[in-house]
């Protein structure tokens, strides 16, 4: 993932010659719901993302998945490198990219999760018409209440209603904090973004003590729900 097309385009050209099968995102929002819809055996992330650093990418695929990880960073410094080794990556290399090497840590990062592993190719070039509906969240008018993809049923408050069904109506755009504030009816200053994120925080809780769900914050942009989730009526 890198949000330079050429630079992108060129590594996806690179590495579909060398053989490996590939999908590109050029933004932390097209990165969530791609990888949301399959599992990877390995993801190539750069660290300076328009939207939101590829640090807290890097964090959110460790504890989420067991995808290995290839950090680029344009920044040298050993505090970056660092860096990127505490937030997950199996491998940090820095831009401008050395192929021979690039092509050493891929080799060594698919044989560690095609070990770990089996049957990940498959899944890898499966059209994502063929997702199961087990990977669907609900949310229902009647009831105001979020299923899971396991079948909890999580009762929403009002306000947390408003606010998913705000993001599940542009599922491919970000919705902006301005924009939701003025839908839940708080005041735009202060204590309207402060009653936000509040709001915001309890929804994950309920969906995950560990704070692990599809709502995504883009820094800059706003909020958006990054799995599959239909609206039942």
């Amino acid at each position: 993932m890198d949000d330079d097309a050429s630079f992108r385009s060129f590594i996806l050209k690179y590495l579909e010659q060398s053989g490996y099968p590939v999908i590109g995102a050029g933004s932390a929002i097209d990165f969530y719901r791609e990888f949301d819809r399959q599992p990877y055996p390995l993801a190539i992330i750069d660290v300076g993302l328009p939207d939101q650093s590829g640090l807290v990418i890097t964090k959110y695929i460790r504890e989420n998945s067991s995808t290995r990880i290839l950090l680029l960073s344009g920044d040298t410094s050993q505090e970056t490198m660092i860096a990127g080794y505490e937030a997950g990556a199996d491998q940090v290399l820095t831009k401008p990219v050395n192929f021979r090497l690039l092509d050493a840590a891929l080799g060594n990062l698919m044989k560690r999760a095609v070990g770990q592993t089996a049957g990940l190719s498959e899944e890898l070039t499966s059209k994502t018409e063929e997702v199961s509906s087990s990977h669907i969240w609900r949310l229902l008018t009647e009831g105001w209440a979020l299923v899971t993809p396991a079948g909890e049923k999580l009762h929403l408050t009002g306000k947390e209603y408003v606010f998913i069904h705000k993001l599940v109506e542009t599922p491919s755009v970000p919705v902006s904090r301005t924009i939701l504030l003025k839908e839940l009816s708080y005041p735009l200053d202060q204590h309207g973004h402060r009653s936000l994120e509040s709001l915001i925080y309890r929804l994950r809780k309920k969906i995950s003590p560990l704070l692990n769900t599809p709502i995504k914050t883009l820094n800059g942009e706003g909020y958006t729900f990054t799995s599959r989730i239909e609206v039942v009526i």
